[in-house]
């Protein structure tokens, strides 16, 4: 099986390219991110922490985390940035070990994880990847995909793109221009994949 990490930019593709390639025989998408969102359920060691830290402004009326109203918070400021990402990474890493285990044995042959941080988060393990892919879309053309997207104001646009750090991206094994249309982009990705997997 090969694992190859999809990052890049808020707002760069990455996860229209891994439902696409979710679609190939043989290949499994994982988006990182959501799969963190199930250890911040209720309940669990990380949700505890995470009210006992941010008090209960971040929690919705079914007390479940309001995801936007802690991206407020967090965006807003690195030091809580980096405290959540210091309380979820583990628990994330150690769930993703579990997934990497459950696909070898379904014979999955591309497993894809997305997540947009693999390059910016000290936490991340990168020994669980056999490459790392990462795109790349200029700054006006994410903050335009941002608005129209998640209907963020220009400030809050902003605000999210400049919490990334883009030099990071610079450490991934392959860089692919995702400023076209998401057709090439996918293409571009496809071409990359297959001859990562000829070479074995």
């Amino acid at each position: 099986m090969i694992v190859i990490g999809l990052t890049g930019g808020i707002a760069s593709g990455k996860s229209l390219v891994a439902k696409e390639l979710a679609k190939l025989p043989g290949f499994t998408a994982v988006d990182i991110d959501r799969l963190a969102w199930e250890v911040y359920r209720p309940g669990s060691k990380v949700y505890r922490r995470l009210v006992e830290h941010f008090g209960p402004k971040i929690l919705k009326e079914d007390g479940e985390i309001d995801r936007r109203r802690l991206g407020e918070i967090v965006f807003n400021d690195r030091r809580e940035l980096r405290f959540l990402d210091e309380t979820v990474h583990p628990e994330v890493t150690a769930r993703l070990r579990e997934v990497l285990e459950q696909e070898r044995r379904r014979g999955t042959k591309v497993l894809i994880l997305e997540a947009a941080l693999l390059l910016e988060s000290p936490h991340v393990d990168r020994s669980m990847f056999d490459y790392i892919v990462a795109l790349r879309a200029g700054r006006e053309e994410r903050l335009r995909r941002l608005r129209e997207r998640d209907g963020l104001t220009q400030e809050e646009a902003e605000r999210r793109i400049g919490a990334q750090d883009p030099k990071r991206l610079e450490e991934a094994d392959y860089i692919i221009d995702a400023s076209g249309t998401p057709e090439e982009t996918v293409a571009k990705v496809k071409e990359l994949i297959a001859s990562l997997i000829e070479r074995g």
